[in-house]
Order: C-alpha cells, then sequence, then structure tokens
C-alpha cells in the first residue's frame, strides 16, 4: 500500500468518524420525517411544534423529544419569538456538513480501493 492511499485512506476515515453521529441521529424515521417536514415549510421563519405533529403523525411529546436530540446535535435550530418556539434548517450553521463530505468521498474511496485491491493481485 503507498503513503498515498494510506494518507488518503486514514482522512477518509477521520471524516467517517465526525460524521458517523451524526448519521446515527438523522437514522431515526421520526427524525427523518422532522426534517422532511422542515424542509418542506421552506425555512420561512420556521415551524411550531403542532405543526410539525401534524405533517409527521407523531405525538407532540414525541415531537419535543425528537427536536431536543436534533437541537443538541446542532442539526436544526430554533429561534423564540415570546413564549413560542420556531424550528427550522439554517444549513449554513448545521453539523451534517461532515455527513456530506463523508458521502462526497465514498465513490472516489470506493475506486482507489479497487484499484488498490488489483495491484496485489
Amino acid at each position: 500500500m503507498d503513503k498515498d492511499f494510506s494518507l488518503e485512506k486514514k482522512n477518509f476515515i477521520e471524516t467517517y468518524n465526525l460524521a458517523r453521529p451524526i448519521m446515527t441521529i438523522l437514522g431515526d424515521q421520526v427524525r427523518q420525517e422532522i426534517l422532511l417536514a422542515l424542509i418542506e415549510s421552506g425555512g420561512m421563519g420556521g415551524i411550531r411544534v403542532g405543526e410539525i405533529q401534524k405533517k409527521s403523525h407523531v405525538s407532540r411529546s414525541a415531537v419535543s423529544h425528537h427536536l431536543k436530540v436534533l437541537l443538541d446535535a446542532g442539526i436544526i435550530n430554533m429561534r423564540r419569538e415570546g413564549t413560542k418556539n420556531y424550528y427550522y434548517i439554517d444549513f449554513d450553521d448545521t453539523t451534517v456538513k461532515p455527513v456530506i463530505l463523508f458521502w462526497q468521498q465514498v465513490e472516489p474511496m470506493l475506486k482507489r480501493c479497487s484499484k488498490e485491491s488489483e495491484k496485489r493481485l
């Protein structure tokens, strides 16, 4: 295995390790429905728990729990207006970027690993 490939592989694994906790959080079906509801809202100032609950068909308490997980992970944001909380996705300020970077690197790494395997045969 050459040094360049070893370094590429090491960097790829580091990217994966940064993305893994976020991918785990995003792996939950209810959270995916919540994210879809947030996306469908168009990000226009955010939406409230009740609106998300109607779109996701999940109980209000479950929505609140999953929103907290998404908030704590930095995947979504919240703004408060008096006693009302509005949830939204701010793509410039989200922790999903390592996941995007990881998936952008998958195809090139697959090709590189394939070439390295062929060299050993």
